[in-house]
C-alpha cells in the first residue's frame, strides 16, 4: 500500500503488517509473473479473478 505514507511511529503500521502479511502470499507470485506496467499493479485485480473463477469451479463441483 504504497500510496499510504505512514512513519515508524504511527498507529497505522500493525494493521498495515497484517493486511500485507495476509494478502502477499496471494498477490506475490501473480506480481513475479505479471510483466511490469510502471506504476500499476494489477494483481489484486487478477487475484480477484482468479479467486472467483475458483469460485464458479467449485459451485460446478458441488452443484
Amino acid at each position: 500500500m504504497s500510496w499510504i505514507k505512514v512513519g515508524p511511529g504511527s498507529p497505522f503500521v500493525p494493521l498495515l503488517r497484517l493486511i500485507y502479511a495476509i494478502t502477499e502470499p496471494i498477490l506475490g507470485p501473480i506480481r513475479r509473473v505479471l510483466p511490469k506496467t510502471g506504476m500499476f499493479d494489477f494483481s489484486p485485480i487478477v487475484a480477484l479473478l482468479l479467486l472467483d473463477l475458483i469460485r464458479r469451479m467449485i459451485e460446478k463441483v458441488l452443484g
